[in-house]
């Protein structure tokens, strides 16, 4: 029932073309690790391993770079567009920061994969390098060694502040102007249709979405959002994960989705606490299910509603990338009939 209710808000919602307002990228083109120092010791990412500043996030992308070009036996520091195919846990924008400082592609791997897609991707992508981090390594090596492709690996993200040194080589992202139309991404399609496509996204391309979201959504440097989407994929990678780090907010990562856990980020104390909330509607079936089998009582379900109420901001039914996704499933929890 829960799970119909949501359907049929989705398809109340139509949209035409006259609907939509596409804004163009405002101002110079670059990639989002640019903009770290304005925020400085704000805190970017809390994972399993701590919280990481903004500051900490780009010494440990330029700390990469180093060991991507050398692992390359690059003496320019520039790779010239080489792909760079990564397998990581939440550490996803460290690993395209450190891309991107060295003038590669980011193509980023899913851990849940068998093998014989990843090494359809490594291999179609035409990458050079394959990039591991904690605990991947087992997954890649062997494709590595199958593939004759050089496997870079790397310590947890706890652990990345030892590899930072004062006499880091000079990288092309420090004199580089016109970052626009240089390829930055290339993500691969799901593969319901055929194989997965590779799709490349440029600078620019990338800039123009996060910008129009930030836009749409009213995206602040105090927000708190809670992710647990995969990061191989535009939704997860982009707007869930740059678009935050684009203004400045901070990024609760979950290694993976758990209804239970999701619960406990979304309605408990322990600070930051998240008021920024968006997934897809497999995740938000579960969230229902999971809230109808263990959130019974009335005090309880008031509890709920009070909070999500008090903390989560959403906009009721607007054509927004953000607030209207999880405004359909605080709309049930909120104004069910109890």
């Amino acid at each position: 029932i829960a799970l119909k209710w949501l359907l049929g808000n989705v398809e109340q919602r139509t949209f035409t073309s006259s609907n939509l307002k596409i804004s163009p990228a405002i101002g110079r083109v670059v990639p989002v690790f640019s903009r770290a120092s304005a925020y400085g010791g704000n805190v970017a990412i809390t994972d399993h391993s701590g919280s990481h500043t903004y500051r900490s996030l780009y010494k440990n992308s330029k700390s990469l770079a180093g060991l991507i070009t050398k692992a390359l036996t690059c003496q320019s520091g520039n790779l010239q567009g080489k792909r760079i195919s990564f397998l990581c846990a939440n550490d996803a924008i460290l690993h395209c920061g450190a891309v991107w400082m060295c003038g590669g592609i980011a193509v980023p791997l899913y851990r849940k994969h068998p093998p014989s897609e990843l090494e359809y991707v490594i291999s179609d992508s035409q990458s050079s390098l394959l990039v591991a981090g904690q605990p991947f390594m087992y997954n890649l090596e062997p494709l590595a060694q199958k593939l004759g492709l050089p496997c870079l690996q790397l310590p947890t993200t706890s652990s990345l502040d030892t590899l930072q040194s004062e006499d880091t080589q000079m990288l092309p992202e420090e004199n580089i102007s016109d970052w626009a139309e240089r390829p930055a991404m290339l993500i691969y399609t799901s593969g319901t249709m055929g194989r997965p496509k590779g799709v490349l996204h440029t600078h620019s391309s990338l800039q123009a979405m996060v910008q129009g979201l930030v836009s749409e959504s009213a995206w602040n440097r105090d927000d708190v959002i809670l992710q647990t989407l995969p990061l191989h994929h535009v939704h997860g990678i982009v707007n869930k994960l740059m678009c935050p780090l684009w203004v400045g907010a901070t990024c609760i990562m979950l290694p993976e989705f758990s209804a239970q856990k999701v619960w406990e980020q979304l309605i408990g104390s322990k600070s930051p606490m998240v008021n920024v909330f968006m997934a897809v509607p497999t995740i938000y079936s579960k969230l229902i299910e999971y809230y109808d089998q263990h959130f019974t009582q009335p005090r309880v379900q008031d509890f709920i509603r009070a909070v999500c109420k008090e903390r989560i901001r959403y906009r009721p039914l607007s054509f927004s990338f953000k607030g209207g996704h999880m405004y359909l499933v605080l709309h049930h929890f909120i104004n069910m009939q109890v």
